[in-house]
């Protein structure tokens, strides 16, 4: 197979990857909500599913912290922001100890990791930060975060859009289901582009970066 035909065939494929992948919201909203017949609460496959996804997206990027010293300051401060997401989202569970507890444990990680940086590897941030926005694996992590942090909230708003839209039709579950399965949507996009950083052996060699630019 020529270099040309691999490319095409590689990018079909990614292309079939995604589109099954992005049947995982509808189906785990479907289980939660239709077979299971809950609300899409705080344990819910949705919800457990989300969960998963961002502890993956965290162990593979403490992982790439430890075996790349050239590249830990970015890759810890990449999964110690990973690591808060989660803690925030085991926020039912940690309630359990007191009502907000989830946000020391997720303050303590965010300032250990920085401070951990600031003290022993600050000078491998800025170089691996800008090799890893020329690769594929950022676009994908930035659409997912665009996902979770501003249009699960917006689109997915109760009070912003749909109470006003449904009126008097407007269900609580309703609102749960969309907000909850476009996180999960974002939570699969990102956790997608961390496993093409993995796959790819953490690569942010100017080298390798200065290849993707001359393909582009």
């Amino acid at each position: 197979m020529s270099a040309t035909s691999f490319i095409i065939v590689r990018a079909i494929g990614e292309f079939l990857l995604l589109a099954v992948l992005t049947l995982l919201p509808a189906i785990s909203i479907y289980v939660d909500v239709v077979i299971i017949g809950n609300s899409v609460g705080e344990v819910s496959v949705t919800e457990i599913t989300q969960e998963l996804l961002i502890l993956v997206a965290s162990l593979i990027t403490w992982y790439g912290a430890w075996r790349h010293p050239d590249l830990r300051g970015f890759l810890v401060l990449m999964a110690g922001f990973f690591s808060c997401i989660l803690i925030r989202e085991l926020d039912a569970f940690l309630d359990y100890v007191w009502q907000g507890f989830w946000f020391w444990p997720a303050i303590l990680t965010a300032l250990a990791s920085i401070g951990y940086v600031a003290v022993f590897c600050r000078n491998t941030v800025m170089e691996p930060l800008s090799s890893f926005v020329a690769t594929r694996s950022y676009f994908f992590i930035m659409v997912g975060m665009i996902f979770l942090l501003v249009f699960s909230r917006t689109f997915g708003s109760g009070s912003l859009l749909w109470m006003e839209v449904l009126g008097e039709g407007y269900s609580h579950i309703f609102k749960s289901a969309l907000q909850e399965g476009l996180e999960l949507y974002g939570y699969l996009f990102i956790t997608y582009g961390v496993f093409m950083l993995w796959i790819k052996d953490f690569d942010l060699s100017s080298s390798a970066i200065d290849k993707i630019k001359n393909t582009q």
